[in-house]
């Protein structure tokens, strides 16, 4: 596919309400693993550390008070946004929420993560990829409606900023009469 054609079907994709939802699905699955492992830490607390003596941001305590209802907003935003450029309407909410999502790590800094080393691996990753996933989808999005990739010509096409797109994928996005 000549990359002419791909920035064309790559900006289509990034910008479509089904690109928007996988995201969202990635987010979704990052929240179930949160709450996942919340909970297991908290049915099956460390016997070996006096860990009731951490700093509230290192507790499950501190994440369900600031974490959880951050999280839980961002996630009615995410879906709302979507809602409205289904309908038509304007994308400045999927925008904001796409921003919001890259800006997690950030945003999350203030809170430590001591209870995520007593959590199973297995149990902890439902967070971490999925919440990696929808992170990588978001930048993808937010570039994609805000400009960013347009202000940086191949930007789009690089793989390393994308993430790996599969060009059967990208077919979906061929108008009728245009060809690969």
């Amino acid at each position: 596919m000549n990359p002419e054609l791909r920035k064309k079907l790559l900006e289509r994709m990034f910008s479509s309400p089904e690109y928007m939802r996988q995201m969202a699905d990635y987010f979704d699955k990052a929240m179930v693993g949160l709450h996942e492992s919340l909970e297991w830490f908290e049915q099956h607390p460390p016997q070996d550390v006096d860990w009731e003596s951490w700093h509230i941001s290192n507790k499950p305590e501190g994440w369900r008070m600031r974490a959880v209802p951050n999280l839980e907003r961002l996630q009615r935003a995410i879906h709302e946004g979507i809602e409205r450029v289904e309908k038509g309407g304007s994308d400045a909410l999927i925008r904001t929420a796409a921003n919001n999502i890259m800006a997690l790590s950030r945003d999350m800094d203030v809170l430590g993560e001591k209870w995520w080393d007593y959590v199973p691996q297995d149990i902890a990753f439902k967070f971490g990829k999925n919440l990696g996933q929808a992170e990588q989808m978001a930048a993808n999005i937010y570039r994609t409606l805000g400009g960013g990739f347009a202000a940086r010509p191949g930007a789009i096409l690089d793989e390393e900023i994308t993430g790996p797109v599969d060009e059967q994928q990208l077919l979906k996005y061929l108008k009728p009469g245009e060809h690969a």
